[in-house]
C-alpha cells in the first residue's frame, strides 16, 4: 500500500515513517508538512493511505478531507487529541491514532487495513452481472438493479429495486465498481443510478422515502452531469 504523511510536526513524520517501515504492506512515497501541499499530490498520484494529523497551521485534517473528498483514500488520523474522535470518524476515516502513537497501536490499525483489502468477492462483476453475499448465500442479480449505495463506516447498504444487502467494504471500493456512465456520486457516502433519481429540491434527491443530500464537493457536478434544460 502506498502511503503518505501529512504533520506539520518532524518528529511525529519520523515516528510513522519508522513505524512504516515495519511494515512489509507499506510503501512510504511522500511526507509534508501541510495538506496543502499535498493536495495536488494526490491528485495526480495513485495513493492507498494517508496519515493525516489533524491541528495544522494552513488546513486542519477535516478541512483537508472535505476538500479532497472525490479522491480522498484510506485516512488514518494521528492526533494528540481525542476529541475529535467522533467528528474524524463522521468522514469514514480508517483509524484514529492518539499521539504519542505505539507501535502496538499503529500495527492494529494497519492490520484491520490491510483484513479490509483482502476482502474478495463480497461484490463481483463479471458484463452486467453482480455477486453479492448475503448471509451465507451467494446472490447474482442484474447490476442494473443496484439503484442506490450508501456507505456508513466500513460497511456498504446497496439498495435493489425491492431489496438491500449489506456488504463488508469502502466507498472509494464501490466508486471503482460502479464507475459507468449510469452511475454518480453524490455525497460523501451515496452514490446512485442516474435512472433511480425521481426528483431533486433544495439540494436533495428523493429515493422512494429516503432524502439524499448532495453534498457541497459534487453538486457542482451533479448538476452538470444531470444536462438540466
Amino acid at each position: 500500500m502506498k502511503c503518505i504523511i501529512i504533520d506539520d510536526e518532524k518528529m511525529a513524520r519520523d515516528i510513522l515513517a519508522h513505524f512504516i517501515s515495519k511494515h512489509a504492506e507499506l510503501e512510504l512515497v511522500k511526507q509534508f508538512e501541510n495538506p496543502t501541499d499535498a493536495i495536488s499530490y494526490i491528485k495526480v498520484n495513485e495513493i492507498d493511505l494517508i496519515f493525516l494529523d489533524i491541528e495544522m497551521p494552513q488546513m486542519t485534517g477535516i478541512e483537508f478531507i472535505t476538500f479532497v473528498a472525490e479522491s480522498l483514500p484510506k485516512v488514518i488520523i494521528t492526533t494528540s487529541h481525542t476529541d475529535f474522535a467522533i467528528e474524524a470518524f463522521k468522514y469514514n476515516v480508517s483509524g484514529y491514532l492518539v499521539k504519542p502513537v505505539k507501535f502496538d497501536q499503529f500495527s492494529l490499525a494497519i492490520k484491520k487495513i490491510v483484513s479490509e483489502n483482502k476482502i474478495q468477492n463480497t461484490v463481483n462483476f463479471k458484463d452486467n452481472i453482480v455477486f453479492i453475499k448475503d448471509g451465507k448465500t451467494i446472490v447474482k442479480i442484474d447490476g442494473s438493479d443496484i439503484k442506490l449505495i450508501e456507505c456508513i463506516g466500513d460497511y456498504v447498504t446497496l439498495y435493489s429495486k425491492d431489496k438491500k444487502y449489506v456488504v463488508h467494504s469502502t466507498m472509494k471500493a464501490m466508486e471503482k465498481r460502479f464507475s459507468n456512465n449510469e452511475y454518480i456520486r453524490v455525497h460523501r457516502s451515496f452514490i446512485i443510478r442516474l435512472d433511480a433519481i425521481e426528483d431533486i429540491e433544495d439540494d436533495t434527491i428523493a429515493f422512494g422515502k429516503k432524502l439524499i443530500p448532495i453534498g457541497k464537493t459534487y453538486k457542482k457536478k451533479v448538476y452538470k452531469r444531470l444536462n438540466i434544460l
